[in-house]
C-alpha cells in the first residue's frame, strides 16, 4: 500500500494507543487487529516497545471507523488511500441523504437540491451551500424551495446533530447561510410590495429563527410588506414597534422549548398592550404546547406554510379573526 503522506509533522509518532482509541472511537483491540491483519497503519515503537501513532495515523483510522460504521468491510478498505476512502464516505452520505429525504416525501426535484445542500454542509463548504440554495431558488417555486429543500435540510441537520454526526460548526455554518439567504428573499420580495404590514419575530427565549424567516418569505412572496424583527424579542419591545408601525398582523415563531412559562407571560403581555384589530399568528415546532394560551389571547396557530398562506389571504379578504 502506497503512502501518500508528505507532512513530517503529521507523521511524527507521538500518541499512545489509548489516545488513538479515544480520538477515533475504535477500541484498542480493534486498532491492533486492523494493524496486524490488514496493515492499515504502521505505528512507531518506542524504546519500551510501546506503539506510538502519528496524527496522520489517527486521521486515517478515523476515516476507516466512519466507513465501517456505515456498513463497509475493513477488508475492502484496507488497501485504499485517504482520497478513495473520502470518496466512498461522500457517496454513502449522499445516498443516505437521498433515502432520508425520499422517506420524508421530498420529490425528485427538491431532493436534488436538498442533497447538494447537505453535502455542502457536511464539507463545511459555504460557497457550495450558497450556490445550491441559489440554484434551487431559480428552479423551484417559493413553496417548493421552502418545503422541498430548506425545511427538510434543516430537519436532517438537526437529526444529524442529535446523532452526533455533525458538530456545532456545521450547524452554525448552515444556519448563518440559510438565514442570510432567506433574508435576501424577503428583501427582494418586499421591494415591490404595497400590501398590509406584517411583523415577524420570535418571543423571548426563542433563538431558532429559520421557521420565522420562512414565514416571512411566504408572506412577502404573497404581497405583504414584511418587517422581520429578528429572534428573542421581548413583548414590550414588540409592542413599541406595533405602536409605531401599525401592522395588520404579527407572526411569532415558537420552536423550543415546549414548556417555558416565560413565553406564556410574554404572549399575554403582548396581547394586552396591542390593539384588538392586530391579529396574532403563531407557528413552529412547539406551537401545539402553547395552544391553550394562544386560544386564550385569540391567536391563530398554524402548523405548516400552506395553512399560514391561506390564513394570510383570509386576513386580506377581511375574513374572520383567528
Amino acid at each position: 500500500m502506497a503512502d501518500s503522506r508528505k507532512n513530517p509533522d503529521l507523521d511524527a509518532p507521538r500518541h499512545p494507543i489509548q489516545v488513538v482509541a479515544r480520538r477515533t472511537g475504535l477500541t484498542a483491540d480493534v486498532i491492533r487487529v486492523w494493524e496486524r491483519r490488514y496493515g492499515v497503519v504502521s505505528p512507531h515503537r518506542s524504546s519500551a516497545q510501546r506503539r506510538l501513532y502519528s496524527d496522520a495515523d489517527i486521521r486515517k483510522l478515523s476515516l476507516l471507523q466512519r466507513a465501517t460504521h456505515a456498513g463497509r468491510r475493513i477488508s475492502d478498505l484496507a488497501d485504499l488511500e485517504e482520497p478513495e476512502i473520502l470518496a466512498l464516505l461522500a457517496a454513502d452520505q449522499t445516498k443516505q441523504a437521498g433515502n432520508l429525504l425520499t422517506e420524508s416525501g421530498i420529490d425528485a426535484a427538491g431532493s436534488q437540491y436538498a442533497q447538494a445542500c447537505l453535502a455542502a454542509i457536511e464539507q463545511l463548504d459555504q460557497p457550495a451551500l450558497e450556490q445550491a440554495l441559489s440554484d434551487a431558488s431559480v428552479a423551484l417555486s417559493v413553496p417548493e424551495l421552502l418545503q422541498q429543500v430548506i425545511a427538510p435540510v434543516m430537519k436532517q441537520l438537526g437529526k444529524r446533530w442529535e446523532e452526533g454526526k455533525v458538530r456545532v460548526g456545521h450547524e452554525h455554518l448552515a444556519t448563518a447561510t440559510v438565514r442570510s439567504f432567506l433574508g435576501h428573499l424577503v428583501a427582494t420580495a418586499n421591494a415591490s410590495n404595497s400590501g398590509p404590514l406584517l411583523l415577524v419575530a420570535t418571543p423571548v427565549g426563542q433563538n431558532h429563527e429559520i421557521g420565522a424567516l420562512m414565514s416571512a418569505v411566504v408572506a412577502a412572496s404573497d404581497g405583504w410588506r414584511v418587517v422581520y424583527l429578528a429572534p428573542n424579542i421581548p413583548a414590550r419591545d414588540l409592542t413599541a414597534v406595533v405602536k409605531q408601525q401599525h401592522p395588520a398582523a404579527i407572526v411569532l415563531g415558537i420552536t423550543y422549548p415546549p414548556d417555558d412559562p416565560q413565553i406564556i407571560q410574554e404572549l399575554r403581555l403582548l396581547r394586552k398592550h396591542i390593539p384588538d384589530n392586530v391579529q396574532l399568528i403563531a407557528g413552529g415546532a412547539a406551537v401545539n404546547a402553547y395552544r391553550s394560551v394562544l386560544k386564550e389571547i385569540g391567536a391563530t396557530s398554524v402548523r405548516d406554510l400552506d395553512k399560514f398562506r391561506d390564513h394570510l389571504r383570509t386576513i386580506r379578504k377581511g375574513g374572520q379573526n383567528g
